[in-house]
C-alpha cells in the first residue's frame, strides 16, 4: 500500500469524522433547543393544570357553600313554618345515632371523643325539653359535621349535618327562638 493512498484514506476518514461531529453538535444543540421548548411547554401545561385544579376547588366549595345556604334557609323555613312532626323529629335523631354508629365501627373519620360527644348532644335532644338543650353543644355538634363533611366529602357527613341542623332549627322553634 502507497502512502498516497493510506494519506488519501485518512483524509477522507477525518473528513467523516470531521463531518458526523459537525452534524452531532449540530443535532445535539437542535435537541436542546427542542428539549428547552418541551420543558418550556410542560411548565405552561403543568401551570394550566394547576390554575384549572384551583379554579376547580374554588367553584366546587362555593357550589357547596350555597347548597348549605339552601338547606339552611329550607330548614329554618319549615321549621318556622312548624311543619316538623315529633316523628320526624324522631327520624332525624335515629338517622344521626345510625350514621354515627356506622362510622365508628370502620376507620372512623371522627375522633372517638367527637363521636362521644355528638351521641351525647343528641341524648340531650331526645331526653330533654326544648328549653333545657344547650344550643352551644348542638352547635358544636355541626361544626364537628361540618369539617368531617368539608375533609372528607361523602354523603353521609352531610346527611349528618343536614339533620342536625334540621335538629337546631326544631329546637329553636319549640323554644320560641325562630
Amino acid at each position: 500500500m502507497s502512502v498516497e493512498l493510506l494519506v488519501g484514506f485518512a483524509s477522507t476518514i477525518a473528513a467523516i469524522v470531521a463531518s458526523a461531529a459537525t452534524l452531532g453538535y449540530w443535532l445535539g444543540r437542535r435537541f436542546e433547543r427542542i428539549e428547552e421548548k418541551l420543558k418550556a411547554h410542560d411548565e405552561k401545561f403543568e401551570n394550566l393544570e394547576k390554575r384549572m385544579n384551583e379554579e376547580f376547588e374554588r367553584t366546587r366549595r362555593e357550589f357547596t357553600e350555597l347548597v348549605r345556604a339552601l338547606h339552611m334557609h329550607l330548614i329554618e323555613f319549615m321549621a318556622m313554618k312548624g311543619l316538623f312532626t315529633v316523628e320526624e323529629r324522631s327520624y332525624l335523631l335515629r338517622e344521626a345515632e345510625r350514621i354515627i354508629a356506622a362510622y365508628s365501627v370502620r376507620a372512623n373519620p371522627l375522633s372517638p371523643e367527637e363521636a362521644r360527644f355528638i351521641l351525647e348532644v343528641l341524648k340531650e335532644l331526645r331526653e330533654k325539653p326544648a328549653k333545657e338543650i344547650d344550643i352551644s353543644k348542638l352547635d358544636k355538634a355541626l361544626e364537628i359535621a361540618d369539617k368531617w363533611f368539608k375533609r372528607e366529602g361523602i354523603y353521609e357527613a352531610a346527611k349528618l349535618w343536614i339533620n342536625l341542623y334540621t335538629l337546631r332549627a326544631i329546637t329553636l322553634k319549640e323554644r320560641g327562638e325562630l
